[in-house]
């Protein structure tokens, strides 16, 4: 566990500390003593930030801020549940003691009924689901109130990482088979680790862009379903933020072309707050492109909506666009030239 506090000399209380006298004493004792009951009772979160006022009202008693931080680590990992840890050993044994306990005790628990709707496509989500029991079939949808089941899920298995793992609407419907035991990751929790467990997130990420199995099928569903053939073009793109008017905005990106098709785009930008770009997702821009094909320049415009956001290196991100309306025949000929 990471232990902050501020500038400290001594692990004794100083003179300010013995000054407030025998009621100011107590008052360390009994913090130590709520750490401990909360420790007991399994309240870790509860404990941690207990610690936290300790350090800060006491900034002196380093025996106890190291005493109760030991206390709070070795009652976490004796809390684990070794069955959950086995399950998903491809994860946990690449991270170290501290980001095993941050990950495991963020888990939500939850026990759901059959047909209890768990993801609906096209729709947002940020949670990733690790599925312990019972059965989900994920499927997405084939015309009016018809659907095509992409997979069964079952123990062992997490689901929600394709949206969970980029900046993405659902990518299919899941639902439970049967009833089912999981535990849930919300994505505001695994954002708010930065201090404490940099790098965590990440490996998060890395997992489940590895081992999840609806990325995968939603990757080759995805290739398989475009009508338009997609030309990788080199070139720059002025995206106007449009509000739900569809006036223009004072929000604009300049990006870098990735490639482009009758029916959408994809391009490069960079942004220092991903909490800004996750509010992209969903929302319409106003697209100025200029690109070159046999030395000819290109210069149109059209409009198109965000359905998907990939993560590049450092703050750089890869927007995918869907063009509201297609764009003319003529015009795909000479950017596919």
């Amino acid at each position: 566990m990471n232990w902050h506090w501020r500038f400290v000399m001594s692990s004794q209380p100083d003179s300010s500390d013995r000054s407030s006298g025998e009621n100011s004493a107590q008052t360390l004792e009994n913090l130590v003593a709520e750490i401990k009951h909360t420790v007991e009772a399994g309240d870790f979160q509860i404990a941690e930030r207990l610690r936290e006022k300790l350090i800060e009202t006491y900034p002196m008693a380093i025996s106890e801020a190291i005493g109760s931080a030991e206390m709070i680590e070795t009652a976490m990992t004796a809390a684990l549940d070794r069955e959950h840890l086995e399950l998903w050993s491809d994860l946990y044994d690449q991270l170290t003691d501290e980001e095993r306990n941050c990950l495991y005790h963020s888990l939500q628990k939850y026990n759901l009924p059959e047909k209890r709707m768990l993801l609906k496509y096209g729709s947002l989500n940020n949670r990733l689901f690790f599925l312990e029991q019972g059965t989900v079939t994920v499927a997405v949808p084939q015309g009016k109130n018809k659907y095509q089941v992409l997979a069964q899920l079952g123990r062992g298995d997490v689901l929600g990482e394709y949206s969970f793992a980029t900046i993405a609407l659902c990518s299919a419907t899941a639902v439970a088979k049967s009833p089912v035991q999981i535990r849930c990751l919300e994505g505001r929790i695994a954002e708010s680790w930065e201090e404490k467990h940099p790098g965590l997130y990440d490996k998060i990420l890395a997992f489940c862009q590895k081992y999840g199995r609806i990325d995968r099928i939603s990757a080759r569903q995805e290739q398989e379903q475009h009508n338009h053939p997609r030309y990788p073009m080199q070139g720059r793109v002025k995206a106007t933020l449009l509000d739900k008017n569809g006036r223009p905005t004072k929000v604009l990106f300049n990006g870098d072309m990735e490639e482009i098709s009758r029916s959408g785009t994809s391009f490069s930008i960079h942004c220092n707050q991903r909490s800004t770009v996750k509010k992209l997702l969903t929302r319409s821009f106003d697209l100025s492109f200029s690109c070159s094909t046999v030395g000819r320049e290109l210069t149109f415009s059209t409009v198109g909506r965000v359905v998907r956001v990939s993560f590049l290196l450092y703050n750089d991100y890869l927007l995918h666009i869907g063009f509201h309306t297609y764009l003319p025949e003529d015009l795909e000929k000479q950017l596919s030239a």
